[in-house]
């Protein structure tokens, strides 16, 4: 089934799709804090 995924997303390699099915709601919330504003700093 990783392979039929990794080919509807469109990628070469299964492995890259692997990525996708590790990911957790923590490690997601992480990187969408890195994208965000920080709310405590004033906008300059």
């Amino acid at each position: 089934m990783l392979s039929l995924l990794a080919t509807w997303l469109g990628h070469s390699d299964a492995a890259h799709t692997y990525w996708y099915l590790t990911g957790t709601a923590e490690l997601m919330a992480l990187a969408a804090g890195k994208l965000e504003p920080n709310a405590e700093e004033e906008p300059s």
